[in-house]
């Protein structure tokens, strides 16, 4: 055999193992990524909203395990509402945080909902915070357990309850998910969501560039469902909001790069439900348009749940 067929052989047995580690890494990403512990969720809010962080110490909290569907224990904070004329109302928000994230990123949101008189539930997600879990599924198996969540939250609190959800990034995603087969959800706010999980992977593996879309992404869908028995191409919020029957507000970031920001824009136009759209300006990224445009953002949600009547 010549040098340069053997090199050949080398070659035409050393790619398919290329291919296999890249799409590896691709899946790995989405359901074994980095994840912030307490402490660094923590010390990350301090740094950025440390008025809200003061507010979250001072509330009255009850934490509680909510089981899974799925064999796990999902870390969950219930805190009422602070204006006495509004606590024994019945109206409450669960709220789910982002990706590789824990519950302490929803105080943004829960303060909002305690200041528009809701009641507010956040948990940490699967494969997150104090919850368990072996993987992250990307809205996959997590709108089963938002699911769980919130039928404890109408069995512990009363079956009367006017509940809506609030999500960001994969949290937003999950509310999504979840509205669609749920008619006890009144309405969903959704920070950032992405229209499809396949549609997600084969961004970011274009913003990587020295990654081959083929035959990378069919790679690491395999992989993907094969680890956490979740198909990619089954997590659709663009299908779920097609099917929504509430109010449902969408917001997005004009300079998120993670997940596009054209992707709030098919998520509402897919939407034939009562709806939002509002683009945070001032240059906010993902999941910074909160933060970015504080005052804007309350009027906005204000505006969409009085439109909605759901503030009465």
């Amino acid at each position: 055999m010549n040098w340069y067929e053997t090199l050949l052989l080398i070659l035409f047995a050393t790619i398919p193992v290329a291919f296999l580690l890249l799409g590896y890494r691709i899946a790995r990403g989405g359901m074994h990524p980095f994840r912030w512990s307490l402490l660094e969720t923590r010390a990350f809010e301090q740094e950025r909203t440390p008025d809200l962080l003061a507010q979250y110490d001072a509330w009255e909290k009850t934490s509680y395990i909510v089981p899974s569907p799925h064999g796990y224990g999902l870390k969950t904070y219930y805190v009422p509402c602070d204006d006495p004329a509004e606590k024994k109302n019945r109206k409450f928000a669960v709220i789910a945080h982002g990706f590789s994230y824990t519950h302490l990123g929803s105080i943004k949101y829960a303060a909002m909902m305690k200041d528009l008189g809701y009641h507010v539930v956040f948990y940490d997600e699967r494969y997150h915070g104090e919850s368990g879990g072996k993987s992250c599924t990307l809205g996959g198996m997590e709108q089963d357990d938002l699911r769980a969540v919130i039928d404890d939250t109408f069995a512990r609190f009363g079956g009367d309850l006017d509940l809506g959800t609030v999500g960001e990034s994969m949290g937003a995603v999950t509310a999504l998910l979840e509205q669609a087969d749920d008619p006890r959800v009144r309405f969903v706010i959704s920070d950032c969501a992405f229209a499809t999980l396949n549609g997600q992977f084969r961004h970011l593996v274009k913003r990587a560039k020295f990654i081959p879309l083929w035959p990378s992404l069919p790679i690491s869908a395999w992989i993907f469902k094969k680890v956490t028995h979740v198909d990619p191409a089954s997590v659709r919020p663009i299908d779920a909001v097609a099917r929504a029957t509430v109010p449902i507000l969408f917001i997005h970031g004009e300079a998120d790069r993670y997940v596009p920001t054209s992707d709030a824009t098919l998520l509402y136009e897919a939407c034939h439900s009562p709806k939002m759209l509002w683009i945070a300006g001032n240059g906010a990224r993902h999941a910074e348009s909160f933060r970015k445009n504080r005052t804007a953002y309350l009027e906005t949600v204000h505006r969409f749940m009085t439109e909605n009547k759901l503030n009465q």
